[in-house]
């Protein structure tokens, strides 16, 4: 399972990388791009600081970020992330977390939920991202997972 997870989270990395290498077209740092590329990593810390439990995390999910924050943001981010996994054991994997949400209400999920939710959260902005992006002209990033596994076998 820790392995499992840990390949999604490369994956997820490295369509973000792709992603946000087309977000350097786009000049205007208000684009929606740019804020749902930048919401997709404030998103990701924000979990990632639930599953520490720490107690008084203050992340903006829709702070908007240039492209060289986003890039360097999302590379930093991925990073703790593996970390975080890399500590744990498949078991572990099923400890639940405690957490209040941004309107302050209380659930529980477990590590296995939170990280299927992280990596189907950003896949469903870049989505939209790739959408915007095609209407501006600007050819969508090809991030579909078989890319990324033909990729991995090609290296």
């Amino acid at each position: 399972m820790k392995k499992y997870f840990l390949n999604l989270f490369e994956y997820n990395n490295w369509a973000n990388s792709h992603l946000i290498n087309k977000l350097f077209f786009i000049h205007d740092g208000k684009d929606e791009t740019i804020k749902l590329m930048s919401h997709i990593i404030s998103a990701q810390d924000t979990w990632l600081e639930r599953l520490k439990e720490t107690q008084n995390y203050s992340i903006d999910i829709w702070e908007i970020y240039t492209n060289k924050e986003i890039q360097i943001l999302s590379e930093k981010s991925s990073n703790e992330w593996k970390k975080f996994i890399n500590k744990l054991n498949d078991q572990s994997i099923l400890n639940i977390c405690k957490y209040h949400n941004s309107s302050g209400n209380e659930f529980s999920n477990s590590y296995q939920e939170i990280f299927t939710h992280v990596i189907n959260h950003s896949t469903y902005h870049r989505a939209q991202i790739n959408s915007k992006l095609k209407l501006k002209n600007i050819e969508p990033a090809k991030i579909d997972y078989i890319f990324y596994e033909r990729e991995k076998l090609n290296s």
